[in-house]
């Protein structure tokens, strides 16, 4: 079972070689989505990428799924399920 974490606006996640940070969150509450930090070191990945509620992002072992985008500039946050890829 993946675990749930929330990030808010001003913070960072770190998991392992995994590091997310939001750069900004939208102010629309018709179309939240947050402009986030995303590197991964372990399989030399990173971008600043837009996500929404429902956006599933594999990235080396991990999978991220967003299942909570709140907009706003001072209490705007996300919530995202991490997991691992299984091995082959």
């Amino acid at each position: 079972m993946p675990e749930t974490f929330r990030l808010g606006r001003r913070g960072q996640f770190s998991h392992g070689d995994l590091t997310l940070g939001i750069v900004r969150t939208g102010t629309d509450p018709e179309d939240p989505y947050a402009r986030l930090n995303i590197v991964d070191r372990g399989s030399d990945y990173g971008e600043i990428r837009d996500v929404r509620v429902g956006d599933e992002i594999r990235i080396g072992v991990h999978v991220l799924v967003f299942t909570e985008v709140v907009p706003g500039t001072r209490d705007g946050h996300i919530a995202f399920t991490l997991d691992r890829e299984p091995q082959q």
